[in-house]
């Protein structure tokens, strides 16, 4: 069985990190995140992908050229040269398709998902989609979607307001299709599978539902991707490598005196560690990046060469590829810098602040 992923959207919810990045490529535990999704398919009894690509496609191409592990795993790649919406994605792809049934995940899901049982239950039945579901917290930030006794959809609901709740369950990206319903999407304009194609399925009696009780979240978010690397530190979701919930620190990692690291923590190669540093809380530190002398790291993801002065704080944030956070400075909050930005002596940031690839902030100019 072969599997489309679509990974051709812009990144728009995760900037300023995908201006640089595309979102596939963010790295989860050191590991970019479309890893762990062909990861995920392989598991399911998927034979060969074909990527639904637009945004930023050479680095994701790139990326796998150098996956010598998947010599024998096919990898087709559908560029569009136009936005082309889900489901015009998946209809970019059907050239390099078999005719089969096949798999469809959206780009920016990380979950643990039996995907073979949902293979399974769609085979069994006479629908022509299975669309997985999975339950969450709050039901009004999501659209929502009902299913009667028979796992047949009843209906959609898009982002209800509180009293108008009527289930927890949301659409988890992942479907099985038939091959008619390929045929059946409109070639050479944007067309979106949620809201044209599967209610005409749900219509006509022919869109059933998985409901997944595992391991399931959305990595499009910064607050989102900063929960999915504390999830893969931790093994939640995954395969870590041996040990690896304990503390992952790379052997060319260089550490000065009376260094504090506390697991679970992810130091890739290359990276420098300053006289006194804390690094600590489920913290991920790409390659080459430096922390200084003195300087915390707390519970955030520094992306490849990131940069932390001596005696700054760094909690729950993004850090950029290249970005340096100047000396006594503090960023916390939920904050992201974007690649190679700097963020001057003793500035504060706070409450999600985004500041753009490049962008210098002088010293004291931005504090909360």
């Amino acid at each position: 069985m072969q599997a489309v992923i679509l990974v051709g959207g812009l990144g728009t919810r995760l900037r300023p990190i995908t201006f640089d990045i595309p979102k596939a490529l963010v790295p989860l535990r050191n590991e970019p995140f479309i890893g762990y999704m062909i990861d995920f398919l392989r598991a399911g009894g998927v034979d060969g992908v074909v990527l639904s690509m637009g945004y930023m496609p050479d680095p994701i191409q790139e990326y796998f050229a150098g996956r010598e592990d998947l010599k024998d795993f096919p990898i087709h790649y559908a560029v569009e040269d136009r936005p082309l919406g889900t489901a015009g994605g998946i209809k970019n792809a059907e050239r390099y398709l078999d005719g089969e049934p096949l798999v469809v995940v959206n780009g920016d899901v990380l979950t643990g998902t039996d995907l073979a049982k949902a293979v399974e239950l769609h085979q069994s039945s006479d629908s022509l989609a299975t669309i997985t579901l999975t339950s969450v917290e709050d039901p009004t930030a999501y659209g929502l979607v009902e299913v009667d006794h028979d796992m047949l959809v009843r209906r959609f609901l898009e982002k209800p307001a509180a009293d108008e709740v009527t289930t927890n369950l949301v659409n988890a990206g992942i479907y099985v299709l038939e091959s008619e319903v390929l045929r059946s999407i409109p070639e050479d304009r944007e067309v979106s599978i949620e809201r044209e194609i599967f209610p005409d399925l749900q219509a006509r009696g022919k869109l059933r539902a998985h409901i997944s009780s595992s391991y399931w979240r959305d990595i499009g978010t910064p607050r989102s991707y900063l929960a999915a690397s504390h999830d893969a530190l931790s093994g939640a979701v995954g395969a870590p490598r041996k040990g690896f919930e304990y503390l992952d620190v790379n052997s060319s990692t260089e550490c000065g005196k009376n260094v504090k690291i506390l697991p679970p923590v992810s130091v890739a190669a290359g990276c420098e560690i300053g006289h006194s540093a804390s690094i600590g809380g489920r913290t991920s530190l790409g390659n080459g990046c430096r922390v200084g002398e003195g300087a915390v790291v707390e519970g955030s993801i520094l992306l490849d060469g990131a940069e932390i002065d001596s005696g700054a704080v760094v909690r729950g944030s993004i850090i950029g590829p290249g970005a340096r956070v100047g000396q006594n400075a503090i960023v916390r909050g939920l904050s992201v810098l974007g690649a190679r930005c700097v963020v001057g002596e003793g500035n504060v940031l706070d409450q999600g602040v985004r500041i753009n690839p490049g962008v210098v902030v002088s010293p004291r100019s931005l504090s909360f």
